[in-house]
């Protein structure tokens, strides 16, 4: 069988920010950034982010945005190398330090992550982007197999946004490898709660039945994840369950 898939957390989106001149123009220019993104034209998208960036250089989602297209060119130095400039200009601002860490975490550079996302809580990150940090930093305990540490920092994540779907994936998948796939299942069910239409939480929590023999619940979720989009999801649906339908009809 497939090992779980995997969700990353990074670049998730933020809550609303007050309302202003700056602020609007900001915000259509970021909008125009997924544009050029999605279409294919990642240099472009650079452009109008380096231009919101040098206006605002602690304009997190800008700069999460600019990570994640140099990610995505395979220029992780660049942006790491970038990020290090802001940390040294601006040593006591937690959000430089965040974005390192988000870096590092890409970088599976697990226990620098954990530092700086450390880093970051000690100079006092901004509410409206707690969760998302204690989301990341129990997925880099998550990697590091600290499962205690991981399971207690998507409670906290949690407990400044109920309704982040992508703490309870996590969740279920540290019960799914500590083998408690109840307890993985009642997770992955809460995420579904909240985002049914993730196709990687319907092959997880179908992988969860699975290993609690309930093929019915299996097959169910299996399909679900491939009608998404999910190859995976679609080849264990093939060889796991179309056999059995066929052999019911």
């Amino acid at each position: 069988m497939t090992r779980l898939a995997l969700l990353a957390f990074l670049f998730c989106s933020i809550a609303a920010a007050p309302i202003n001149a700056q602020v609007k123009d900001e915000d259509a220019d970021l909008k125009k950034a997924d544009v050029l993104i999605k279409t294919g034209k990642p240099d472009q998208a650079l452009l109008v982010l380096e231009d919101i960036i040098v206006k605002d250089p602690t304009n997190v989602e800008a700069q999460e945005k600019k990570i994640n297209v140099l990610l995505q060119k395979d220029m992780a130095k660049d942006a790491l190398r970038d990020i290090d400039e802001y940390v040294t200009m601006y040593p006591t601002d937690p959000q430089f330090y965040y974005l390192r860490a988000l870096i590092n975490l890409q970088r599976q550079k697990y226990t620098r992550a954990i530092e700086d996302f450390d880093k970051a809580v000690s100079l006092k990150m901004p509410e409206v982007y707690m969760y998302k940090l204690y989301g990341n930093r129990g997925m880099a305990n998550f990697y590091l197999q600290n499962y205690d540490e991981a399971d207690k920092d998507f409670d906290t994540a949690l407990s400044y946004d109920g309704m982040y779907a992508a703490a309870y994936h996590v969740k279920g998948m540290v019960k799914y490898d500590l083998n408690e796939y109840d307890s993985a299942v009642i997770d992955f069910q809460k995420a579904l709660k909240i985002e049914d239409d993730n196709a990687i939480t319907h092959f997880n929590i179908g992988m969860a039945y699975y290993r609690l023999n309930d093929n019915d619940n299996a097959c169910y979720h299996f399909n679900r994840s491939c009608a998404l989009g999910n190859r995976n999801a679609c080849r264990l649906f093939m060889m796991q369950c179309a056999e059995n339908i066929k052999v019911a009809q």
